[in-house]
Protein backbone atom coordinates (compact mmCIF):
# COMPACT_ATOMS: atom_id res chain seq x y z
CA UNK A 1 0.00 0.00 0.00
CA UNK A 2 1.04 3.56 -0.64
CA UNK A 3 2.03 5.86 2.16
CA UNK A 4 -0.89 8.34 2.54
CA UNK A 5 1.45 11.26 3.21
CA UNK A 6 3.33 10.56 0.00
CA UNK A 7 0.14 10.28 -2.04
CA UNK A 8 -1.07 13.68 -0.78
CA UNK A 9 2.23 15.30 -1.76
CA UNK A 10 2.12 13.53 -5.11
CA UNK A 11 -1.40 14.81 -5.86
CA UNK A 12 -0.40 18.41 -5.25
CA UNK A 13 2.33 18.14 -7.91
CA UNK A 14 0.08 16.65 -10.61
CA UNK A 15 -1.25 18.61 -13.53
CA UNK A 16 -4.91 18.37 -14.53
CA UNK A 17 -4.48 15.36 -16.82
CA UNK A 18 -2.33 13.47 -14.30
CA UNK A 19 -4.77 14.15 -11.47
CA UNK A 20 -7.68 12.95 -13.60
CA UNK A 21 -5.75 9.76 -14.42
CA UNK A 22 -5.04 9.25 -10.71
CA UNK A 23 -8.75 9.66 -9.93
CA UNK A 24 -9.59 7.07 -12.58
CA UNK A 25 -7.02 4.63 -11.17
CA UNK A 26 -8.11 4.88 -7.54
CA UNK A 27 -11.78 4.81 -8.59
CA UNK A 28 -11.11 1.55 -10.45
CA UNK A 29 -9.38 0.13 -7.36
CA UNK A 30 -12.33 1.13 -5.16
CA UNK A 31 -14.84 -0.48 -7.52
CA UNK A 32 -12.85 -3.70 -7.85
CA UNK A 33 -12.24 -4.16 -4.12
CA UNK A 34 -15.94 -3.48 -3.45
CA UNK A 35 -16.80 -6.41 -5.71
CA UNK A 36 -14.25 -8.59 -3.93
CA UNK A 37 -15.61 -7.60 -0.52
CA UNK A 38 -19.10 -8.67 -1.62
CA UNK A 39 -17.87 -12.26 -1.55
CA UNK A 40 -15.12 -11.91 1.09
CA UNK A 41 -16.59 -9.56 3.73
CA UNK A 42 -14.26 -10.75 6.49
CA UNK A 43 -11.01 -10.02 4.63
CA UNK A 44 -9.56 -7.30 6.87
CA UNK A 45 -6.68 -6.55 4.50
CA UNK A 46 -9.09 -5.95 1.62
CA UNK A 47 -11.26 -3.77 3.84
CA UNK A 48 -8.24 -1.68 4.84
CA UNK A 49 -7.26 -1.39 1.15
CA UNK A 50 -10.82 -0.24 0.36
CA UNK A 51 -10.63 2.42 3.07
CA UNK A 52 -7.25 3.68 1.85
CA UNK A 53 -8.26 3.81 -1.82
CA UNK A 54 -11.55 5.52 -0.89
CA UNK A 55 -9.62 8.09 1.15
CA UNK A 56 -7.24 8.74 -1.75
CA UNK A 57 -10.14 9.02 -4.19
CA UNK A 58 -12.01 11.50 -2.00
CA UNK A 59 -8.88 13.58 -1.48
CA UNK A 60 -8.10 13.63 -5.21
CA UNK A 61 -11.71 14.56 -6.10
CA UNK A 62 -11.63 17.45 -3.64
CA UNK A 63 -8.26 18.61 -4.94
CA UNK A 64 -9.50 18.43 -8.54
CA UNK A 65 -12.69 20.33 -7.62
CA UNK A 66 -10.72 23.08 -5.91
CA UNK A 67 -8.42 23.55 -8.91
CA UNK A 68 -10.64 22.78 -11.92
CA UNK A 69 -14.25 22.39 -10.81
CA UNK A 70 -16.17 19.37 -9.50
CA UNK A 71 -16.29 16.02 -11.26
CA UNK A 72 -19.05 14.76 -8.98
CA UNK A 73 -21.90 16.44 -7.15
CA UNK A 74 -20.21 15.43 -3.88
CA UNK A 75 -17.45 17.98 -4.45
CA UNK A 76 -19.59 20.79 -5.90
CA UNK A 77 -19.98 22.48 -2.50
CA UNK A 78 -16.21 22.66 -2.03
CA UNK A 79 -15.54 24.46 -5.30
CA UNK A 80 -18.75 26.39 -5.96
CA UNK A 81 -19.04 28.48 -2.83
CA UNK A 82 -19.15 31.82 -4.65
CA UNK A 83 -21.24 30.95 -7.71
CA UNK A 84 -22.24 28.10 -9.98
CA UNK A 85 -19.47 28.61 -12.53
CA UNK A 86 -18.12 25.09 -12.95
CA UNK A 87 -20.30 24.66 -16.06
CA UNK A 88 -17.91 26.99 -17.91
CA UNK A 89 -14.89 24.70 -17.41
CA UNK A 90 -13.97 22.10 -20.04
CA UNK A 91 -15.63 18.74 -19.41
CA UNK A 92 -13.23 15.86 -18.61
CA UNK A 93 -13.88 14.12 -21.93
CA UNK A 94 -13.06 17.33 -23.82
CA UNK A 95 -9.47 17.06 -22.65
CA UNK A 96 -8.86 13.40 -23.35
CA UNK A 97 -10.05 12.22 -19.94
CA UNK A 98 -12.73 9.67 -19.12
Amino acid sequence: MNNPANSNQMNSRMNRHQLLNHINQVSFAVDEVKLYLDTHPCDTEALEYFREMSRQRNHALKEYAAAYGPLTIDTADDSCAERWNWINEPWPWQEGGC
